[in-house]
């Protein structure tokens, strides 16, 4: 196979993804084009960013998955590899456009079985699939068409979120050893949740952010900030992740914030750019460079 197929990952099992992991190192495949994603909510957004040319799924529950890939009649424009567990096998629906594969859980531990089941997709749809993206390339979508520097900046985003949320899960295991521990042990898991707090909040997260956003769309905050000079570096940080079409959802956890925040805060700024009420912020911000 060729070494740019990407693939996307899913699965809730820390166990299991690493056996599929291990199954992937006996292909062709570089490591570094693999995306995991432990959250069954993440798979959409992920397959709209980076278009995959795989999706291997092995949650407790594939078919929810599945059902958001077609919300809205939509087809699911990869193939898609199932792993399904006994209480799955038989329930397992999908559309009839769809290309799914399934492959019993059970087999999950035999990393040969799973190398070559997983290399047989591809070599069964490589030909049809190359001629189905070249014919849809001219009408995929904004997001699809941007540059490769931009879907590297979508995908370091999504990193540095999944860093950031996976840092707030073990400040919360911590912070409950911390109730049940004494005198100097629990001082210094005091000591560990600030330090994580800091990390958090770490505004070099930002600058690191700005100096790859400034690679993809270089005109952007200059002619932002020349247009509306009173705009604060939050408003920036808002209007940045507006034109990099992230949805409320996304922004609430790099903020750290409630979704109400966020919705308060785009008002403000349509406020601030004196934007008419019916007028959409990001179709707004997307014109300015």
């Amino acid at each position: 196979m060729a070494a740019d197929k990407r693939i996307i990952i899913g699965c809730d099992n820390a166990v299991n993804l690493t056996a599929v992991l291990d199954s992937m190192k006996e292909t062709t495949l570089f490591l570094h084009n693999i995306i995991t994603a432990t959250r069954p909510s993440d798979i959409t957004g992920l397959v709209r960013s980076f278009e995959p040319h795989l999706l291997i799924l092995c949650f407790r529950n594939n078919q929810s998955v599945l059902d958001d890939l077609n919300a809205n009649g939509k087809k699911i424009p990869i193939p898609v590899f199932c792993l399904t567990g006994k209480w799955e096998n038989e329930t397992l629906s999908w559309n009839k456009n769809n290309i799914v594969f399934t492959c019993p859980l059970e087999h999950i531990y035999n990393s040969e079985y799973l190398h070559f089941r997983i290399n047989s997709v591809f070599l069964l749809i490589a030909d049809t699939y190359k001629k189905a993206r070249d014919s849809n390339h001219t009408s995929s979508s904004t997001l699809n068409n941007q540059p490769a520097n931009s879907r590297n900046l979508s995908r370091y985003v999504m990193e540095l979120d999944q860093k950031t949320e996976m840092l707030l899960k073990v400040k919360d295991r911590i912070a409950n050893l911390h109730s049940k521990a004494e005198g100097h042990t629990k001082a210094e898991l005091m000591s560990i949740i600030n330090l994580i707090k800091m990390s958090g909040n770490n505004h070099d997260l930002w600058g690191d952010f700005k100096l790859f956003f400034e690679e993809t769309d270089p005109e952007f905050l200059p002619l932002l900030s020349k247009k509306f000079p009173f705009l604060t570096p939050i408003d920036l940080k808002y209007c940045c992740y507006l034109k990099m079409n992230m949805t409320n959802d996304d922004i609430k956890k790099i903020f750290g914030i409630s979704l109400e925040s966020v919705r308060t805060h785009k008002y403000r700024l349509k406020k601030k750019m004196s934007l008419a009420k019916n007028d959409d912020l990001r179709n707004y911000l997307r014109s300015v460079a």
